[in-house]
């Protein structure tokens, strides 16, 4: 058994002209590693999967594009999230078609809800790595069933509040509380987790959840959106339930990191490269995680700081070239009590039990 190197990135959807494009920023950071890991913010079909009466022009992705993605070497997506569905469900069969003929590792959807909870693993240089899959954005028309395709949901409850003083205070804004399933989504995430031990040396939750700054407000910043109750709560309950690690993605900015009883908790990897049109005018704080497992475990994590203007491609940078970026993830990370050390690559974080 012998080193396994590992890229992470989050939110990636790439629907420009010239897809190579997209990924020429990075090559040099994704081409020495074994696994490259990406939530594949799109659905791989062509128009021809479409209804004739489909409207939506939010992300789809013409197969074709795919060649894009393998160049660049990525090798594992999650699937569970809200734009796999957007077009329905034959577009997304489709992308399950798509993606197990070019042989890539994905997990999150299928043609069933067994398919749909099934760990995806991956097997390099003798090592065995698991993602379970969730997503908690989205309708629940999305969810797959018993005998129908979709994405392998965890619902969430919401209740809202009044605070303490609204009665001299009108206008308050109301607390907000996010409640997770406690029963039988729950116990299915334990169960997959558990299968995905009995197969893999490493598990990995990769987790479709929170909220993005416009989806509270348009044109909020940074630092606008906190993580949510129910993340905290499910994050550290996939590290006690036996995951080695948590993907968090969706917010498209980077969120806290928090290291759980030694086991590391990504709120949100950020956008990688994201061609939503929304985005044209933006940018984004960004940053790509590296891990290195050695003899089955988790042995070294870290993160290379960078930025997004607009549709990019992202621009990663050594730590001193990016200094508020670095600086931002540690004010996020300070109340978990998480550690850092910045050095002249990249910014390693450090794991272990903390007081």
């Amino acid at each position: 058994m012998t080193d396994v190197k590992m890229v992470l990135v989050g939110d990636t959807n790439v629907g420009r002209p010239d897809p190579d494009s997209a990924f020429a920023s990075a090559l040099h950071l994704l081409r020495d590693a074994d696994i490259r890991f990406c939530n594949l913010e799109t659905v791989l079909a062509d128009a021809r999967y479409l209804s004739s009466y489909d409207r939506v022009t939010l992300p789809r992705t013409d197969e074709s594009a795919l060649a894009s993605y393998l160049k660049a070497g990525f090798n594992v997506m999650n699937q569970a999230n809200n734009p796999n569905t957007y077009h329905g469900l034959d577009a997304l069969v489709r992308s399950l078609e798509v993606l197990d003929k070019a042989g890539v590792v994905h997990g999150g959807a299928g043609r069933n809800l067994a398919e749909a909870r099934k760990p995806a693993i991956i097997e390099r240089n003798g090592t065995k790595v698991a993602f379970v899959c969730r997503t908690s954005v989205g309708t629940p028309e999305m969810a797959a069933t018993i005998d129908t395709p979709g994405v392998a949901r965890y619902p969430v409850h919401t209740l809202y509040e009044a605070p303490a003083r609204v009665h001299s205070n009108p206008g308050l804004p109301p607390i907000v509380l996010t409640i997770p399933d406690r029963g039988e989504h729950r116990s299915a995430l334990v169960e997959d987790i558990r299968a995905a031990r009995e197969q893999a040396d490493v598990v990995i939750v990769s987790w479709h959840w929170g909220l993005s700054p416009d989806q509270v407000h348009p044109g909020a910043g940074p630092g606008d959106v906190e993580v949510m109750d129910y993340q905290k709560e499910m994050g550290r309950f996939a590290i006690d339930s036996g995951a080695d690690m948590v993907l968090g993605h969706h917010p498209h900015q980077p969120q806290p990191i928090e290291v759980y009883k030694g086991k590391p908790i990504f709120y949100s990897l950020a956008n990688f490269v994201h061609d939503l049109a929304a985005f044209r005018e933006r940018t984004f704080m960004a940053f790509l995680v590296r891990c290195l497992i050695r003899d089955g475990k988790i042995h070294r994590l870290s993160f290379i700081p960078g930025t997004i203007h607009g549709h990019g491609p992202p621009d990663f940078t050594r730590p001193s070239r990016s200094p508020e970026v670095v600086q931002r993830i540690r004010e996020i990370s300070s109340p978990f009590g998480t550690r850092f050390e910045v050095g002249e690559e990249d910014v390693t974080v450090v794991l272990g039990l903390t007081s």
